[in-house]
């Protein structure tokens, strides 16, 4: 397993990936002293997450993820959440009558997300336009919204 510490604005990312698909990118509290070996993947993704802070409006579309383990409803809903745009929100009941779940199962799934930003559930919001839960990181999901540009 490859494994990288990504620096942002927002604090550090831990990436952990197998030499084919991305298996983790997590947002640390405390990323000191954990192990890295990079690859090529990672280094990719770092520029990539590079890229997204400087404004470029990147998507991460293009990074693999591994889904390994994963029930097929939540890697289903996972890639539908990918294709959200930049600065634009879908409501958990949205995203729950295109991938055949509940509102509350979309949100399960975004708290349970492993692909932190790569899978941009900041952009899952409620249909009222609350934001909702972000694990514990409300704040950091009203930046990430803020930034991005979306209303």
């Amino acid at each position: 397993m490859y494994s990288l510490l990504i620096p942002t604005p927002i604090g550090p990312l831990y990436a952990r990936a197998s030499t084919r698909a991305l298996q983790s990118l997590e947002l640390l509290v405390l990323g000191e002293g954990l192990p890295e070996r990079p690859s090529p993947l990672l280094h990719d993704l770092a520029r990539r997450v590079q890229a997204y802070f400087s404004g470029s409006g990147e998507t991460f579309l293009q990074v693999p993820l591994d889904y390994g383990g994963l029930e097929p409803r939540r890697a289903a809903l996972y890639e539908e959440v990918r294709r959200i745009p930049v600065g634009q929100t879908r409501s958990y009941a949205q995203l729950g009558r295109l991938c055949g779940l509940s509102p509350r199962a979309v949100g399960a799934g975004m708290r349970a997300c492993p692909f932190f930003l790569v899978v941009p559930a900041q952009r899952v919001i409620h249909a009222d336009g609350r934001l909702g839960g972000f694990a514990g990181l409300e704040g950091v999901k009203e930046w990430l919204l803020r930034f991005e540009g979306a209303t």
